[in-house]
């Protein structure tokens, strides 16, 4: 399976510049983030962006740290599928 190139991405934003997760969200944006919701009272941002601009998503002023999503499923289902054919 080939490596995707577009991850989706929770960025949390520090909390002294959660007043301006606006200008973070555009910063964010300017980067190729695509912003699928704000969730200003915890201050976390989500959307895709490609895997090489991972750093630089990080490197914002303001972003405290960026998570990506892992599908964990896709093992696990991987492993039943094995294991019904074998049966």
């Amino acid at each position: 399976m080939g490596q995707r190139s577009r991850v989706n991405v929770a960025v949390a934003v520090a909390e002294n510049a959660r007043d301006n997760i606006g200008e973070v969200a555009a910063a964010c944006r300017a980067l190729g983030f695509a912003h699928t919701a704000t969730l200003s009272a915890v201050g976390v941002l989500t959307g895709s962006v490609e895997l090489a601009e991972l750093a630089n998503l990080a490197a914002i002023p303001g972003v405290l740290a960026v998570e990506v999503e892992c599908d964990a499923t896709s093992r696990v289902s991987a492993q039943r599928e094995r294991r019904r054919r074998l049966n």
